[in-house]
């Protein structure tokens, strides 16, 4: 199997992903003003990310002589190791229904208020669910702090939304009043 092993390998692998998790939204917002609907966006990348993972799977992760401490992918499928199995399934279909919720936020709030909103809710959630899990290992007076942030992100998105929604309702009754005088 192939693991990343020094710090530039690790940095390297992390400016990748903020590269691609940087593109998508310009790409997702392209693909919808040439009518492309965001539920087929979404299909779209639920089948790619599967398609992805089996790849990755199959490639990355059968790479070099399996060890006892660094097995291949497919002895680490055949273990009898059905607890670790369970959670991987189970977190699968949690980014399923989040991906399912994302989808239809963006439908009714758009793509600026829906990733600040959900992007927050992954850190606060899953930052908070790792220090529990974890024992407490990290120092919560530094991570939560952090967290702080992520809430406050929240309430401002959605103080927003708010705001820009009263402004469109107030400028198209401006509009329907135009149309009456005129009329």
């Amino acid at each position: 199997m192939y693991m990343v092993e020094s710090k530039a390998g690790a940095v390297a692998c992390m400016l990748l992903s903020l590269f691609f998790l940087g593109t998508w939204p310009a790409i997702f917002t392209h693909l919808e003003r040439r009518g492309r609907l965001p539920q087929h966006t979404y299909l779209d990348y639920t089948l790619t990310n599967f398609l992805a993972a089996v790849v990755i799977a199959f490639t990355l992760g059968e790479i070099g002589k399996g060890t006892p401490t660094e097995p291949n992918f497919l002895d680490q499928l055949f273990q009898d190791n059905w607890p670790s199995i369970l959670f991987a399934i189970s977190g699968g279909v949690l980014l399923g229904i989040g991906n399912l919720a994302t989808q239809y936020a963006l439908a009714l709030a758009g793509l600026s208020v829906t990733l600040v909103i959900t992007a927050s809710m992954t850190v606060i959630i899953g930052t908070s669910l790792n220090y529990f899990l974890d024992d407490e290992i990290n120092k919560a007076e530094i991570l939560f702090p952090g967290v702080g942030c992520f809430i406050i992100a929240v309430f401002l998105a959605s103080a927003v939304h708010a705001s820009n929604e009263d402004d469109n309702r107030l400028k198209l009754s401006l509009i329907g009043d135009e149309k009456v005088e005129a009329g």
